[in-house]
């Protein structure tokens, strides 16, 4: 499960804009105060809930599977690298140009890509959703 602590931001009908504060893995050690490396970030990210027992400012666990995790590295890293590895393959070997044109031209397959996922972007919102448990 991925789960986060998050207080509610936004509510807009249905839709909560939940506030979460995201850490790095060393932002819990003693000596982060001297160290670059701890960083935290403050996320939103939106829920829908018709249950109507949220309000404003209320803190709350952002639940979801882990499953969601995979889908999402899968569709923003994995497919298109699988396109730009086939899109060199496919330049260099099957139409003979050099590595720049090939370089170029695997970056470019990933407009359409990109341009795809923008497309279906309320679909897979449905599909890759958190859920809200109000904590005490």
């Amino acid at each position: 499960m991925i789960e986060h602590e998050g207080i509610i931001h936004n509510i807009n009908g249905n839709q909560f804009t939940i506030c979460i504060t995201q850490n790095s893995a060393c932002s819990d050690c003693h000596a982060k105060g001297a160290c670059m490396a701890a960083d935290t970030k403050e996320k939103m990210v939106d829920v829908l809930d018709s249950s109507g027992q949220f309000k404003l400012n209320d803190r709350v666990l952002l639940i979801g599977k882990t499953s969601i995790g995979y889908k999402a590295v899968l569709w923003a890293f994995v497919i298109p690298i699988i396109i730009m590895v086939g899109a060199i393959f496919a330049a260099t070997s099957v139409w003979h140009v050099g590595e720049l044109q090939a370089a170029l031209a695997a970056l470019i397959t990933l407009v359409p890509y990109y341009a795809f996922l923008y497309l279906l972007r309320h679909k897979m919102g449905e599909k890759l959703a958190f859920t809200i448990k109000k904590l005490n």
